[in-house]
């Protein structure tokens, strides 16, 4: 199952789309969301997404620079990779707490639609979890504390409009020469 998901700073899920397998593309699955029409909302507010070099660059959507030739560049795509851990150890955090997700606590032998609703539910679980303060209880394990990270799909970057990685190229220049 290739699940995307969108988080905020403090690990609260704020969209999740657990509907294809896990052989489609990621900036597939981008395309096909609600996530496109509602950044194109937030857009005026500079609000921005962050993403593996797995999507495309777009106008909210910040994913590393291909081959950094620039000091800006390559700050720039450290300051992405550090951000983008939240993603990751969101993820960690979500397989550890519900072991039906992780691989070691075993498959979900449902229908593709049942498993869709399995993964919202916990992610729903997740996030009153955190609401709540619900302390995360760790079970002594060689698997446990292994964050899951996200691994990044090759994408052109000739994929990205111009307009979007001049877009990028200009935040880059400002914040990270």
């Amino acid at each position: 199952m290739n699940v995307q998901m969108v988080c905020l700073a403090d690990q609260y899920i704020s969209q999740v789309n657990a509907m294809f397998p896990g052989s489609v593309h990621d900036a597939y699955i981008l395309r096909n969301s609600s996530i496109p029409y509602v950044m194109g909302q937030l857009q005026r507010h500079c609000v921005w997404l962050l993403g593996d070099s797995g999507y495309p660059n777009l106008s909210w959507l910040r994913t590393p620079v291909r081959n950094p030739r620039t000091r800006a560049e390559e700050r720039y795509n450290e300051a992405n990779g550090r951000t983008r851990r939240v993603i990751e150890h969101t993820f960690g955090l979500l397989k550890a707490r519900f072991r039906c997700l992780h691989m070691t606590g075993g498959s979900l032998f449902y229908s593709l639609r049942k498993v869709c609703q399995i993964i919202i539910a916990c992610c729903m679980l997740h996030n009153l979890a955190l609401r709540c303060q619900v302390p995360f209880l760790q079970e002594d394990g060689p698997d446990d504390g292994v964050v899951a990270a996200v691994e990044p799909v090759d994408s052109d970057e000739e994929e990205a409009e111009e307009e979007d990685i001049d877009n990028r190229d200009s935040v880059t220049q400002q914040y990270f020469q």
